[in-house]
């Protein structure tokens, strides 16, 4: 078994940090191991077994540098001053630990402490993920509230184009069937593609080996109808699910004081504030049903719904077009008997996208 010389500068017992180490202190260590894969030679670090029973609080949480990781580099991993002083013992998910009654500093592995203190160990960790969660938390807020005044007036510019989009919707999904006598959702829910009914003849050979003719019916894939989900029946408004999130937004438009107000929150208003203000990629994906669902009336899916409706085998006949000026969207099963249905001079604007911040599951708790 591998050996590791521990130079006597490890061994020895460095009591500096009667008070609990600061962040810097953390980020030091991280960089020595980043840059060395040795966390036992960090000039802080004291290799010594920690007394039975002991008090110790986890700082923060590492791993040795690829070029350390895995079985292949097992002569490599870090020895733990907890269980396996002198051999190489782990190579990921160690911790900074902070032993307050000795006032030392040891990295080690990430449960080696256990068997000397369970019940410590257990506590440490527990404290440790909500000091972790409460950090991202607000590292999150100081970078994302300030782009929520913002978000809102994005929201608020939208609001007149999503309203206008929702009323087509409706009309469309609820006069659809009833005017072409088919129900064009059902044929296209499954994944969005127009297909046409063909009849075949095909030879077939029976168990006696006898070849007969038999008629197939069949049915052939036309092409996909971008949009189809503006059909969908029974959809609550995309603007009422965007004023449901955006409610929560606008109790976080602190504007330029939006550094003061996180200082000001405890814990549980900025774990709620984090929830709340990570709704920003949750609006973006309504917007893009917005923008999706308008695609309906983008001349591409006009002229294939149009086309094949008058391809033999379709299973209806369906005109749907726009006006020149695209202010009045005309339903029928031909162009002759097709009724309007008014389209807002706002149905067409750019909608404007939320401003880009992480997902909230990946950056704060």
């Amino acid at each position: 078994m591998l050996v590791i010389d521990i130079p006597e500068s490890a061994l020895t017992v460095k009591a500096d940090y009667a008070e609990r180490p600061d962040l810097a202190v953390v980020a030091e260590i991280k960089a020595h191991i980043k840059e060395t894969g040795a966390p036992h030679l960090w000039p802080g670090h004291t290799h010594t077994k920690p007394p039975r029973g002991a008090v110790v609080r986890y700082l923060g949480e590492f791993d040795l540098p690829s070029s350390h990781a895995g079985q292949r580099n097992r002569e490599r991993w870090a020895p733990c001053p907890c269980c396996k002083p002198n051999t190489p013992w782990y190579y990921k998910d160690g911790r900074i630990a902070w032993f307050p009654e000795e006032r030392v500093i040891r990295n080690m592995g990430g449960d080696c402490f256990k068997s000397i203190n369970a019940t410590g160990h257990a506590e440490a960790e527990r404290l440790f993920r909500e000091e972790e969660a409460q950090r991202r938390n607000e590292a999150y807020l100081l970078r994302c509230l300030p782009q929520v005044p913002e978000a809102l007036a994005a929201i608020d510019q939208n609001a007149p184009t999503i309203a206008d989009i929702d009323r087509v919707r409706f009309i469309l999904s609820d006069r659809m069937t009833r005017t072409i006598g088919f129900d064009l959702w059902e044929h296209l829910r499954s994944d969005g593609v127009l297909r046409y009914e063909v009849t075949r003849n095909e030879r077939r050979v029976d168990r006696s080996g006898n070849e007969n003719m038999v008629t197939v019916h069949d049915f052939e894939r036309y092409g996909p109808l971008v949009g189809y989900e503006m059909l969908k029946p029974n959809v609550t408004p995309i603007a009422e699910r965007i004023e449901r999130l955006a409610s929560r937004l606008r109790a976080l438009n602190f504007g330029e004081n939006s550094s003061d107000a996180v200082t000001r929150m405890d814990g549980l208003e900025r774990t709620r504030a984090a929830k709340n203000v990570g709704t920003m990629p949750d609006i973006n994906e309504l917007i893009s049903e917005a923008e999706g669902v308008r695609q309906m009336l983008s001349p591409l899916s006009l002229g294939s719904l149009n086309g094949w409706s008058r391809t033999p085998g379709a299973r209806a006949e369906i005109h749907l077009s726009l006006s020149d000026d695209r202010t009045q969207l005309f339903l029928g099963n031909t162009k002759e008997n097709a009724r309007s249905v008014k389209i807002g001079t706002v149905f067409f604007n750019s909608l404007r996208r939320m401003p880009a911040i992480g997902k909230l599951s990946r950056q704060a708790e």
